[in-house]
């Protein structure tokens, strides 16, 4: 996301991100109209092992439709079971604005990341240093 700049000046970089667990759909649509710049759904740390599953089927289902704000999603670390699969699943879906890749130690993790899409359009990818 890139950081324009409206008539009046004020910079249009969003300012208000709102983090939201990918297995609460119901919050996640709430989200959506909470007012927020972007939204960000959660696959790692806000979902139970046992959730991971059905909330990347519930975020896919999300983001097949038009949405209000943009939608980033945080997904599990790519030297998990699901970090890989949560790629794929997301990659090239029309409406994801882009992915944030957990507990990355440097380009390679990126570079793998966009390896995952397979061939889908490689959406904007944000590593996160923890």
């Amino acid at each position: 996301m890139t950081s324009e700049t409206r008539e009046n000046g004020l910079s249009t970089t969003p300012l208000t991100w709102l983090y939201v667990p990918g297995d609460r759909p119901a919050r996640v649509e709430k989200a959506l109209s909470a007012g927020a710049d972007v939204v960000l759904v959660d696959l790692e740390d806000a979902v139970a092992s046992d959730g991971k599953e059905y909330a990347r089927a519930a975020v896919v289902e999300l983001l097949s439709e038009p949405v209000p704000v943009p939608v980033h999603v945080r997904v599990n670390h790519l030297d998990g079971p699901w970090g890989a699969h949560d790629v794929a699943a997301l990659a090239g879906l029309p409406h994801l604005s882009g992915l944030r890749l957990p507990k990355s130690r440097g380009p390679e993790d990126v570079r793998r990341a966009a390896v995952a899409c397979g061939g889908a359009p490689v959406p904007e990818l944000y590593p996160i240093l923890e």
